[in-house]
């Protein structure tokens, strides 16, 4: 029998993050098949679904229909759950802590990269970052990081509050953006603390 779907949410604009019941889980990014495929390949997406998804408001709404076991948006399915399956991508975007002597002090799975890097990563110590990391040397919004760059991908670094070591940059000025390519892993030093993002 072929896996269906037990578990649905919008993570980021036509991406979304299914556990299935073979427990193969992960992101799937469905805006190519929304905005690029021809209507032979999705044979159930009608060209006033179409449009109707191609609404981000409209996107979100998405649930997972019990009976099929695969995406429903109202009573529509126009996703054939093996599809769904196939646009998975396991890949998560992790992190690690490390104190100033390279020792490892805590390990973290933040979620997949359309979920992480569709909005800014704000870190610090207060409770509204997205990324709170809760160490003295860390201030309330210390950093907020974004990922971009079209061709030549790179991440943005601005500085909030406090000081931020990146990509051999170092600064204390609030307002200050440059950017790190993003080649390998990130690599932030906040105050006494070292943050590997991959």
């Amino acid at each position: 029998m072929a896996a269906v779907i037990l578990e649905a949410r919008c993570v980021a604009p036509f991406t979304v993050r299914v556990r299935f019941s073979d427990g193969h889980e992960g992101e799937a990014n469905l805006e190519p098949c929304i905005v690029e495929w021809p209507p032979l390949r999705t044979p159930d997406l009608t060209e006033p679904m179409r449009a109707w998804l191609r609404e981000p408001g409209n996107f979100e709404t998405v649930h997972v229909d019990p009976a099929s076991g695969t995406l429903a948006w109202g009573d529509s399915r126009p996703f054939e759950a093996s599809l769904v399956y196939w646009r998975v991508q396991k890949s998560r975007v992790a992190l690690s802590l490390l104190a100033a002597d390279g020792s490892l002090v805590e390990r973290r799975v933040l979620g997949g990269p359309r979920e992480v890097w569709t909005r800014p990563l704000t870190i610090g110590r207060a409770a509204d970052n997205v990324l709170v990391v809760d160490r003295e040397g860390v201030e309330p919004h210390h950093v907020k990081v974004r990922a971009g760059g079209g061709h030549h991908p790179c991440f943005f670094i601005e500085v909030v509050e406090g000081t931020v070591s990146a990509g051999g940059t170092t600064s204390s000025t609030p307002g200050q953006v440059w950017r790190v390519p993003a080649r390998q892993a990130l690599r932030l030093e906040l105050g006494p603390w070292r943050l590997e993002i991959i």
